[in-house]
């Protein structure tokens, strides 16, 4: 009966014996059990004689353990420890156990699942409630882990991938800069501030084989990272495949909005441009040819590409939008350069909504053609960086950027792990 106990209760000490529980008829409150630790000593922890009858039994100590919640009840063990005494060094001493640390009250296990949902997207409150602790315990078991995420000065993946993510209050830059294998997805750190000293400064502790070694650069159109070039000599930057996208479907929207604001809104036209919008952002080939449908504000029935024929009809500078972003999204996606190339000359004269992103486009032109030619993204980044996010919601945000960055990597290593 006491081994199934403690199979329960989850102590795997083998010195804790007589393990039973003592209030099993009362159905509230927490259970509690009770517990003998006692043990031959082998050597004295004070002046390390052997035990040749030397140390001897010098009484009890009773210490209540904390264990981990069963059927949704607190768990507390009355454990009898035997009290030591030796007689080389007169020195007493408790009897020691694997069940918690020294000193502490709070069983390993407790501990242990405590640094499990720190590594979940919820708040310090909601772990404390759940393990019936208090939250300076959770945010002490949290700096715990901070010895384990020492930054080694000596390696850096071959490809990285950088982005930002809204920062802390305390933090010295309200944008954070976050780093990651680009190979292996591997989050790697968060950094306090973006700026070019800062990055600099960071990256030029590392070891120069180390940064020789970095050979790709994956980021947006930011222009601090690719600038980093200047840390990582043999490095190319690859501009994320997602944000070229991005650049020119934002363009295409701002062109279309202003084309529909010339209508009345109780104009057909208004409505259709208002919104047919994801129609006409759809690439060419997925639209559906076959399927004849009653679409409001457009006479008859017709299929997508006749809707957006029609609605391409209404204005000539928004069917050369449309042209050049479908141009553009086809040159990415079958990663043709010289359509590429084609697209973005500046002699095109395309709408001014477009060329205000097109020019961005062009002075990051070399970093496009590495996209095309690699299939390297920012996307896991990206991930994480939501992740991120909802853990800042969910905890309703952090004052502290340590333990902002400890919860981080908690969540993106130990859960990879």
């Amino acid at each position: 009966m006491s081994k199934d106990t403690k199979v329960l209760l989850g102590i795997k000490d083998p010195h804790i014996k007589n393990v039973k529980l003592i209030n099993l008829e009362q159905t509230q409150g927490p259970l509690q059990a009770t517990g003998v630790l006692d043990y031959r000593p082998k050597v004295c922890p004070r002046c390390g004689v052997v035990n040749q009858q030397s140390i001897i039994g010098y009484g009890w100590r009773q210490v209540m353990v904390k264990l981990l919640r069963s059927s949704e009840r607190d768990v507390w063990l009355r454990l009898k420890k035997r009290y030591f005494k030796c007689n080389e060094c007169q020195a007493c001493f408790l009897a020691a156990t694997t069940l918690t640390q020294r000193h502490y009250t709070i069983s390993n296990n407790t501990r242990i699942a405590c640094l499990e949902k720190l590594s979940e997207a919820v708040s310090m409150k909601h772990i404390a409630h759940e393990l019936n602790i208090s939250i300076t315990t959770v945010a002490r078991y949290l700096k715990t882990y901070s010895p384990d995420i020492r930054t080694h000065y000596d390696w850096l993946p071959q490809v990285i991938n950088m982005d930002e993510v809204k920062s802390t209050k305390d933090a010295k830059g309200s944008m954070s800069f976050v780093f990651m294998n680009g190979q292996s997805h591997q989050f790697c750190d968060i950094l306090e501030s973006r700026t070019l000293y800062d990055l600099k400064r960071y990256f030029n502790r590392y070891t120069r084989a180390a940064r020789e070694g970095v050979r790709v650069i994956v980021t947006d159109m930011n222009y601090t990272y690719p600038q980093l070039v200047a840390v990582f000599p043999n490095a190319l930057v690859v501009t994320d495949r997602f944000h070229i996208i991005n650049a020119a479907v934002t363009g295409f929207n701002q062109t279309r909005i202003r084309i529909m604001k010339q209508y009345a809104t109780s104009n057909p036209k208004y409505k259709a441009l208002k919104r047919y919008w994801k129609l006409l952002i759809k690439p060419n080939e997925k639209l559906n040819i076959g399927l004849y449908h009653h679409y409001s504000f457009i006479t008859g029935f017709q299929t997508e590409n006749q809707v957006v024929e029609e609605i391409l009809s209404y204005n000539p500078e928004l069917r050369q939008a449309y042209e050049a972003l479908h141009t553009l999204m086809s040159a990415v996606k079958y990663r043709d350069i010289n359509r590429l190339h084609a697209v973005l000359k500046p002699q095109n004269n395309f709408p001014s909504e477009m060329e205000k992103h097109f020019a961005p486009l062009r002075s990051h032109c070399e970093s496009i053609e590495n996209a095309l030619k690699y299939n390297y993204s920012n996307g896991p980044l990206e991930g994480q960086n939501n992740k991120i996010k909802v853990l800042k919601r969910v905890a309703y945000g952090f004052g502290n950027f340590q333990n902002f960055r400890l919860r981080i990597r908690l969540m993106c290593n130990l859960k990879g792990a």
